[in-house]
């Protein structure tokens, strides 16, 4: 006999058999078993995941001598011919090569005629999608009216293809991808019913390259097999299947952590000498970032992250390294590099300058650390001015407190009178702003960056600088004047009017506005003053900044 390929060998014979696919499965046993057999099925799903040999196993049930059945005795004459494929009343169709309206003709024809032995006759129509337009609609009433003995198995791997007219005229069912602890122990079994010795590591990458087709992890592992003999060695699988070892992966996620852009581009080196397609390793660097992500959200679960617990463990060690963010948008980039490979001409320039753009991106502060940066700037500035401020406000003069009485800035035929001859205006002051604060907070820090309060004899003066205008417009509206003045008659008990004026700068003694103007500091010193200072050498370290000028405020 001649030899018979792993993928035909173990080919599943029941339900029972058939892996990843326990809805489809357990719904047709059901079926069966209820005598609630459809007249059309519709097989939809990726490649190699079950579809034509669910077909056969439903064809074997219900034309099996002891059927119909859900377990296939697979050794009546029935049972053979549907399993080797050469049965009379169970019809295997391959759309993409009969796909007009000619064969759809001659299908249509034949089933007026009843079955030849059997009791039903089946036609499984595989890849259905590759039927013309014309194909599918003389297709429709035989479908939606067949006669009683006869079975309709439609089988696609592009179910958006198929016309809606057909999908309302059959059961639908998905068939998913198989998941790779389904591929790994189904290859382990057969591996040791084929007595080959093949480590974890082999069966995981063999699991990983078949990207979720049973049928494509056999022919692999019929492949390696043949490759490497009885005896299979982890090197040798990787050199067949052309994966990139882990060790390489993490060598340059280690040399991204250590930023260490020349033996990135040495290892780049490498693997364009070794001869390995560039866009491949890409695309293993977009599983191995994708990995170290998982780990560093859901730790070391075997069902989300397909690899040893050795790998894992290293994957554990290297994603400490980095935050979700790094590693996203590390990802983001080789999206775009694996997209940019496709089309290059010179495809390791694309990858080393997106290694590069990798190396830049570890420095990206997020949004959330810079204003937290930011925000610790300010309690610090704060904290080093309400000191000063205080010593300030406990050393000046009265006459030039920001919240005082002006008492020589109107004439004399305005005197300043005091409801009570005991409270001094400059009480009076401090009451009407803590009473403004009470009320509305908002106002109150507009008023905070008044130039100064002056009380008169009715009215109230708030005086700004050209610096504040933005306050001095703010604090102008006509419901904050209203609250102002409330609260003000309130406390000096009499009416008053409150005027908000914009004065050109803050008031300083002549003498001293002659001293500064003469006493100017240089460039030079107010650079230094300026390099000096705590804050801004905090946030030239975070940003890493350099000053290169500086002027004054005027």
């Amino acid at each position: 006999m001649s030899y018979q390929v792993i993928a035909r060998k173990w080919r599943p014979q029941t339900f029972e058999d058939v892996v990843g696919q326990p809805a489809a499965a357990q719904t047709l046993k059901n079926a069966i078993l209820q005598k609630r057999i459809a007249h059309a099925y519709l097989f939809a799903g990726p490649r190699g995941v079950g579809k034509t040999t669910t077909a056969r196993i439903l064809a074997k049930a219900l034309n099996c001598v002891q059927g119909p059945t859900i377990m296939p005795c697979n050794v009546c004459d029935s049972c053979q011919e549907i399993t080797a494929g050469n049965s009379i009343d169970v019809l295997e169709i391959d759309a993409a090569s009969n796909r007009g309206i000619d064969e759809i003709r001659e299908l249509r024809d034949s089933v007026k005629y009843a079955a030849a032995r059997d009791r039903y006759k089946i036609f499984i129509i595989d890849e259905v999608h590759m039927l013309t337009t014309e194909a599918f609609n003389a297709l429709l009433k035989t479908l939606e009216e067949p006669p009683p003995h006869v079975v309709f198995v439609l089988a696609t791997t592009e179910l958006h293809k198929v016309p809606a007219t057909i999908l309302s005229r059959c059961q639908h069912f998905n068939f998913r991808a198989i998941s790779h602890k389904e591929i790994f122990d189904r290859l382990n079994y057969i591996a040791s019913q084929e007595h080959v010795q093949i480590s974890q590591e082999s069966l995981n990458a063999i699991a990983r390259a078949a990207e979720g087709s049973m049928r494509d992890a056999q022919s692999l592992l019929d492949q390696v097999i043949s490759f490497c003999g009885r005896e299979v060695e982890d090197d040798q699988v990787r050199s067949l299947l052309g994966i990139i070892p882990q060790q390489l992966l993490e060598g340059f996620t280690q040399a991204i952590i250590e930023t260490d852009a020349r033996q990135i581009l040495l290892m780049v080196d490498q693997l364009v000498q070794s001869g390995r397609n560039l866009q491949h390793f890409v695309r293993e660097m977009l599983s191995h970032f994708r990995n170290l992500l998982l780990v560093k959200i859901a730790g070391d679960d075997h069902q989300l992250i397909p690899l040893s617990s050795m790998d894992l463990v290293r994957l554990k060690e290297l994603a400490g390294h980095f935050s979700e963010e790094d590693l996203t948008r590390f990802f983001n980039i080789l999206v775009t590099t694996e997209g940019e490979l496709r089309w290059s001409s010179q495809p390791r320039f694309h990858l080393e300058m997106g290694l590069m753009k990798i190396l830049q991106a570890k420095r990206l502060v997020s949004i959330e650390e810079l204003v937290a940066g930011l925000t610790d700037l300010m309690d610090a500035e704060k904290r080093l001015d309400s000191p000063a401020k205080e010593a300030s406000q406990v050393n000046r003069p009265s006459s030039t407190s920001k919240f005082t009485v002006n008492s020589g800035s109107k004439t004399q035929s305005q005197p300043q009178v005091s409801p009570d001859p005991q409270t001094p205006f400059s009480n009076l002051a401090e009451r009407l702003k803590s009473a403004i604060a009470q009320r509305s907070p908002m106002v109150s820090s507009l008023m905070d960056h008044a130039h100064g309060l002056q009380l008169m004899e009715g009215e109230i003066e708030l005086q700004f600088t050209n610096q504040n205008r933005f306050y001095y417009e703010m604090l102008q509206s006509a419901e904050n004047l209203e609250m102002i003045k409330e609260l003000a008659d309130s406390i000096v008990g009499r009416p008053q009017k409150v005027k908000v004026v914009l004065i050109n700068g803050p008031f300083q003694p002549a003498s001293s506005t002659e001293d500064k103007s003469s006493q100017k500091p240089s460039k030079s010193q107010l650079l230094d003053r300026v390099k000096s200072d705590s804050n801004v050498k905090t946030f030239l370290d975070a940003f890493q900044g350099e000053i290169t000028d500086v002027k004054e405020l005027k």
